[in-house]
């Protein structure tokens, strides 16, 4: 061992170069950046969405409610089926043949359990900002089919819902209450 001249080693340098990587974390930032604010413009643009979905839906129920209560106006919706409508006529009738009734005990069951959802803190993760709506239209629905109000009312809210339940697609939450609401016949 004594053939080894330490005083060369001693002259060598074993310093490991020496990069500057504020260019490359720059860069990161910057793409992180553009990817978050990405990300809350496609929030925004689903919440503003999900909200004129909401608004337009209130909109139609406040009106149909409306035009029942004055009897003399006759508002034929978009998902209009078996509509039969006779005026100035003396003696004559009409049947119709209703293919499919709401079953409210099934639709209340449907919604008690889509209730028990709210609880579950995957709820507010499913739904994000629109979970206050999703919970405002089963609680209103719920209470309209109590009351056995006008089920056509229920089958648009109902479908309004579900519009909501599938642009939250992806969460188990979501496809659970998107399931549920498929038992149902809505249309």
């Amino acid at each position: 061992m004594s053939d080894i001249d330490l005083d060369k080693l001693k002259s060598m340098n074993f310093a490991l170069p020496e990069y500057d990587l504020r260019p490359m974390q720059s860069h990161i930032a910057q793409l992180n950046r553009q990817q978050e604010q990405t990300i809350r413009a496609i929030e925004q643009a689903r919440a503003e969405k999900e909200a004129e979905e909401l608004r337009r839906h209130n909109e139609i129920v406040a009106a149909l409610k409306e035009a029942g209560e004055k009897g003399a106006t006759i508002v034929v919706g978009d998902n209009a089926k078996d509509v039969q409508i006779q005026q100035n006529t003396t003696g004559s009738t009409q049947v119709i043949q209703k293919a499919e009734e709401l079953d409210y005990e099934k639709v209340k069951d449907v919604l008690t359990e889509i209730c028990e959802y709210f609880a579950l803190p995957q709820f507010q993760s499913a739904f994000g900002g629109n979970s206050d709506n999703v919970k405002s239209i089963v609680k209103e629905t719920l209470d309209a089919v109590e009351k056995k109000e006008d089920e056509t009312l229920i089958k648009k809210s109902l479908r309004v819902l579900r519009e909501i339940a599938i642009g939250a697609a992806g969460n188990l939450i979501a496809s659970g209450v998107v399931a549920l609401l498929g038992t149902l016949p809505i249309g």
